[in-house]
């Protein structure tokens, strides 16, 4: 009796893998954008790497570097790593809106004095990706990140390329 439930669960285990894997599709995104930290600004460029769990949502890993001024004319470096989730809620022909929830790990350079430079934060945000191309997107994207560590919150506006392996 106990090899039969294994067998059967194996098998719908298989299906659900074979299943998932052929409807699904992995993708990269390159993101440019202009980042704010409270009153200090500067150019953040990082990427995605994500996977295509459904029509509509889909689950990436990323990472971003930014150079940042302040109004002290001093420069401080701000790294992220994080692991977001896009929920397409109005998916049409030739573009979709996407909402954007995450976790990102901060680091902010030894150059600006904080009690810590690093620790986690939570990622909100919405992007538009237009479809140009088959394996060919672009779009505008708008995110926040809230954490403890600076004096303010973190926003992300800028634009993205994605291609589609």
């Amino acid at each position: 009796m106990n090899s039969v439930r294994f067998y059967t669960t194996l098998l719908v285990a298989f299906m659900l893998a074979v299943t998932t894997y052929s409807q699904s599709v992995f993708f990269v995104d390159i993101h440019l954008n202009q980042q704010l930290v409270r009153e200090d600004g500067g150019l953040n460029y990082g990427g995605q790497f994500s996977y295509r769990i459904h029509q509509d949502i889909s689950i990436g890993v990323s990472a971003s570097q930014a150079a940042m001024d302040n109004k002290d004319s001093r420069s401080y470096d701000l790294g992220k790593f994080g692991l977001q989730i896009n929920y397409a809620f109005g998916n049409f022909d030739n573009f979709k809106f996407e909402a954007i929830t995450g976790f990102s790990y901060l680091h902010f350079s030894e150059d600006i004095i904080l009690e810590k430079n690093k620790g986690f934060g939570l990622d909100l945000g919405v992007q538009t990706v237009f479809r140009t191309a088959y394996k060919l997107n672009y779009g505008l994207r708008l995110v926040s990140t809230y954490s403890a560590i600076p004096l303010g919150g973190i926003v992300n506006a800028g634009v993205l390329v994605r291609y589609h392996l």
